[in-house]
């Protein structure tokens, strides 16, 4: 030790401790005040301090967490019950007014498109797409459930009923080469479809479906007129005959009220637009895909039910529906078109 050093201690942690020590033992006062004064401050201050509460954790554990009253659960359960159904029940009402379609844009009604024609009931692949056209009367989907044959006819078809409007208008020429307009056809229930040329895609299920429904009008099919609208940008001329004509016992006389119209892509798009259906398409690969949608116009002009049209689809691309199946579509289509017809006279 040096002398004059007094108290100093010859290591780092010998000082720290110093330091820290002479601050406890020395608060800071203020420099007008008396050490009595500062005495009696801090005397007050521990004499008023409350004291801290006791908690026994011991005792709270073992209670556990709080019961929630059994009327505010019924409370929660009610309201779900409520908004739930009243869900359903705005939807049911939003589909059967037409203003809830559903999914739009370049898949089908009922899933997605396949890859050589329209949306299958089941199993549909995905194809590639070029182009797609959507419009405002897009079918909803239909579920698989209301598929089943036990299903009441509306729900197994597909039936919507829009709000009332005109038909969309619609000018194009049929395989006879004849010009065929939906305006010239008024006082006739005309029922609308729509498939393509080649018949790749739903057309060999619902051409024989149409043949049917026309036989089961009976003498009031001189009354009814079907319209098919090609759907294939892709196959676009009128001749040679395309196998949509020759193919599915439609053409060739069979069936005299039926017409399979065609024209330019100019000219189709706006109706495929209108009409909402989406059409994709491939130049490269020759593949065209459509979502499938039928209409019955009433003899004023006014479309009156939609339909969504369905068929199962292998992988290999080929369309078809059990024979049950087909012949209660064919009914059906017979059905509302009677409906139509007793509506008017």
């Amino acid at each position: 030790m040096f002398p004059g050093s007094v108290g100093a201690v010859p290591n780092r942690a010998g000082v720290g401790d110093a330091r820290v020590a002479g601050r406890v033992a020395s608060p800071p006062r203020d420099a007008g005040m008396a050490p009595s004064d500062a005495g009696s401050m801090n005397g007050d201050a521990g004499a008023h301090d409350p004291p801290a509460p006791v908690v026994d954790r011991a005792a709270a554990f073992a209670r556990g967490a709080p019961r929630i009253p059994r009327k505010a659960v019924l409370v929660v359960l009610a309201a779900a019950v409520v908004l739930g159904g009243g869900g359903v029940a705005l939807e049911h009402l939003l589909a059967g007014a037409g203003l809830n379609p559903g999914a739009t844009g370049s898949t089908g009604a009922t899933g997605s498109t396949g890859a050589t024609g329209s949306t299958g009931a089941t199993g549909a692949r995905g194809g590639p797409s070029r182009r797609a056209t959507t419009g405002p009367v897009l079918a909803p989907p239909v579920s698989e459930p209301a598929r089943q044959m036990s299903a009441r006819l509306s729900s197994f078809m597909g039936i919507a009923t829009p709000r009332p409007a005109p038909a969309p208008s619609l000018a194009l020429v049929d395989q006879a080469g004849t010009p065929v307009s939906l305006s010239a056809l008024r006082g006739s229930v005309v029922v609308i479809t729509f498939f393509g040329a080649p018949c790749t895609d739903i057309c060999p299920v619902l051409g024989p479906e149409i043949a049917a429904a026309d036989a089961a009008l009976g003498p009031a099919a001189s009354r009814v007129v079907f319209l098919t609208v090609n759907t294939d940008p892709l196959h676009l001329a009128r001749l040679p005959a395309p196998a949509a004509v020759t193919g599915v016992g439609l053409g060739a006389g069979a069936l005299a009220n039926w017409h399979f119209l065609t024209g330019s892509v100019r000219q189709l798009d706006p109706v495929w637009r209108r009409y909402g259906v989406a059409i994709t398409a491939s130049a490269a690969t020759g593949t065209v895909a459509h979502n499938d949608v039928m209409y019955f116009v009433d003899p004023t002009g006014v479309i009156r039910y939609r339909a969504t049209p369905f068929a199962d689809e292998s992988a290999a691309g080929v369309f078809t529906l059990p024979p049950a199946s087909r012949t209660r579509w064919a009914e059906g289509i017979a059905s509302y078109a009677r409906r139509l017809l007793q509506g008017a006279s």
